[in-house]
């Protein structure tokens, strides 16, 4: 006989056991988002899934009541105490639920790292994965960092696998807006020749990357975009239904 699945709520770890930075927001409802954004794009119930920047486990949580016995779920992010805290609440109760902690530099969550994220790879095996999901990461990325980081979900994708990651895009529409002051992002600063940023000095804490280089990465990494769909971040109009104001993009291997 299979053994019940902990329901959502025997799964969510108490406030208490969270970073205070997480603490923000509708745990339930975040998860159920991601979730909804994840099979909206192609992920299945019999899916083997790679969560990137997992933080304290919002789409786990969610994704535990909808992927099959042949389901499997990987998350990883750099913040030791999420995985910590995912370990314990989660992944002790679910046995086909694994938690990484990726041992490479943060300026928030990691900052006495050696390992850089731009040479990083992940501990995986080349085409593992059936989809790959972010949400605030690449938000977190300098651009060297991003370009590895979509090389290494083009290789741990299966061939025909999906991909679904949030982003802020610079383009022709976004950027007379935030020249203009309509995106409400307040002052950004010029980081190198592809991106922006909030503080120059931690340029990780809020990022956004030039599109060209966004598509010549998925490009280089065998990913097809399919999909982006642009949100309100930058003051224009969302042109669909998003995570929070982000762009989303949603590729294929």
């Amino acid at each position: 006989m299979r053994a019940r699945t902990p329901g959502i709520d025997d799964l969510i770890p108490p406030g208490r056991a969270l970073p205070a930075y997480t603490r923000k927001g509708d745990f339930k409802k975040a998860g159920a988002r991601f979730l909804q954004a994840a099979v909206d794009a192609g992920l299945e119930p019999h899916h083997v899934l790679l969560d990137l920047g997992c933080g304290v486990g919002r789409l786990a949580v969610a994704v535990s009541q909808y992927l099959d016995d042949r389901g499997r779920y990987v998350g990883m992010d750099t913040d030791h105490k999420a995985i910590t805290v995912c370990n314990e609440w989660i992944g002790s109760k679910l046995p086909r639920f694994t938690f990484v902690w990726a041992d490479v530099f943060n300026t928030s969550y990691n900052p006495s790292a050696e390992a850089k994220a731009a040479q990083y790879r992940f501990p995986f095996d080349d085409d593992a994965f059936d989809f790959v999901f972010s949400n605030s990461l690449f938000t977190h990325l300098i651009p060297e960092d991003a370009g590895n980081y979509f090389h290494e979900i083009g290789r741990v994708l299966k061939p025909g696998g999906r991909t679904l990651n949030t982003i802020f895009l610079l383009n022709e529409e976004s950027l007379p807006l935030i020249e203009s002051g309509e995106s409400q992002q307040g002052v950004l600063h010029r980081f190198g020749d592809l991106a922006l940023v909030k503080q120059p000095n931690r340029p990780e804490a809020w990022i956004a990357l030039d599109e060209d280089f966004v598509r010549q990465a998925h490009n280089e990494a065998g990913l097809g975009i399919e999909e982006v769909r642009y949100g309100a971040w930058s003051g224009r109009e969302a042109s669909g239904p998003g995570l929070g104001k982000k762009d989303i993009i949603v590729a294929q291997k």
